[in-house]
């Protein structure tokens, strides 16, 4: 039994990480890069406490604040396997309700798409693995940096020639960059590198946080924990 509980709680404890992962693909990096400074950082880590020493130091007290906490509840099991649950629940409900607006949002009410928060900026994604930064927009310029397929960048303009079109992204304070849209990769075959968006999180996204709660109530208040 206690074998059992042990194996339920980390297929739990892998929903609840796998859900945090959507969250910040869905919502968090986009309004966090929607700061020029914070979208510099994001591509400097190890710069985050110059660029950024405000929200370093925020982390950093609310790790310190967890670790706290944990340490206060680590003796009550019941309570960790409820908040747990509870997460489990909460985890479930929001994958189901973003899967539904995700696949159906354009069956979707225009006031339930119509958006909360709207970013600042265009976003530039890269899209696949090893796409290359230059210093101009010409394939024969000096490479600046290689990024992978998630990589959020600032659009600052846009340039086409006769076989592509570029985009102008901020790579560092005052410093940019250009990204190829879509390459050329053979005779009449192209690959898509990148591609241009803007973040809205909608009145359907923003239900779907409060609905959740649902799920929250129900793994915590229900479910008690097994000895």
């Amino acid at each position: 039994m206690i074998k059992n509980n042990k194996i339920l709680v980390l297929l739990h404890f892998a929903v609840i990480v796998f859900t945090c992962y959507v969250i910040y693909l869905r919502f968090i990096r986009y309004i966090l890069a929607d700061n020029e400074s914070i979208a510099i950082a994001m591509l400097n880590p190890s710069q985050l406490p110059v660029e950024q020493p405000g929200l370093f130091s925020g982390l950093m007290i609310l790790l310190v604040f967890l670790t706290i906490l944990l340490l206060k509840i680590k003796a009550n099991a019941s309570l960790i396997f409820r908040l747990i649950k509870g997460l489990y629940g909460y985890s479930i409900v929001l994958l189901m309700i973003q899967l539904v607006i995700v696949l159906g949002s354009k069956q979707l009410p225009k006031s339930w798409t119509s958006p909360v928060y709207e970013s600042k900026h265009l976003f530039v994604e890269v899209v696949t693995n090893q796409t290359r930064l230059r210093e101009s927009p010409s394939l024969d310029s000096k490479i600046l940096r290689t990024l992978d397929a998630g990589t959020l960048l600032l659009l600052n303009d846009v340039k086409k020639d006769k076989a592509h079109t570029w985009n102008r992204v901020l790579l560092a304070p005052k410093e940019y960059a250009w990204i190829v849209r879509v390459a050329n990769v053979g005779d009449n075959s192209r690959k898509r590198l990148s591609k241009t968006n803007k973040f809205y999180f909608t009145v359907a996204d923003q239900y779907s946080l409060f609905i959740a709660l649902i799920g929250f109530l129900w793994g915590f208040i229900t479910v008690k924990a097994k000895h």
